[in-house]
């Protein structure tokens, strides 16, 4: 299974108002991801982030609409084959995670991998991370670190390193 974090304008786009440079290096391999999941049949779950009104405090509806809108390079593969889930804030809500887990307990049943790719890892990877793990303890959760993006290296090196010591398998070598 593969879990997809926040590909949206907000941290992909030049543009965003949370952008990361560091999401250039991974989008190609993030979209062969995905690509390769759905060639194998693999299911393939994203998180999409919607902002609280109260955002519109401080910025424009037009401004908070483009950062939601999920990073054209990846868009008609999740939207065509990804099951997508909602979430304000950082993590899935419980509502949503019930769904997951009801949905996909026998898939992780017979194939206990859950492999993470998305933004920003320390903050959405690492909230949805926990929200999964507690939902299906006994899955394999992996973070795939060549196909992850922080604002900052140091936090998102510091979450890797917080997360291997929480039963996250960490694959790839962040090159």
């Amino acid at each position: 299974m593969l879990i997809a974090i926040d590909l949206q304008n907000d941290i992909f786009d030049k543009n965003g108002s949370g952008y990361a440079e560091s999401t250039e290096a991974v989008r190609d391999g993030i979209e062969s991801r995905i690509q390769h999941a759905v060639d194998q049949g693999e299911p393939v779950i994203y998180t999409q982030n919607f902002y609280p009104e109260f955002e519109q405090e401080s910025r424009s509806l037009e401004s908070i609409r483009f950062d939601e809108a999920m990073f054209p390079q990846f868009r008609e593969l999740l939207e065509t084959h990804g099951d997508r889930y909602e979430k304000t804030f950082y993590g899935i809500p419980p509502e949503e995670a019930r769904k997951i887990q009801k949905k996909y307990e026998d898939d992780v049943e017979t194939d206990r991998t859950i492999e993470f790719i998305g933004a920003e890892t320390n903050v959405c990877v690492l909230a949805n991370i926990m929200v999964i793990q507690n939902i299906f303890p006994q899955a394999n959760i992996t973070l795939n670190r060549e196909l992850i993006a922080s604002t900052s290296k140091e936090l998102g090196d510091k979450t890797i390193d917080v997360l291997s010591n929480m039963n996250v398998f960490i694959i790839g070598d962040g090159k």
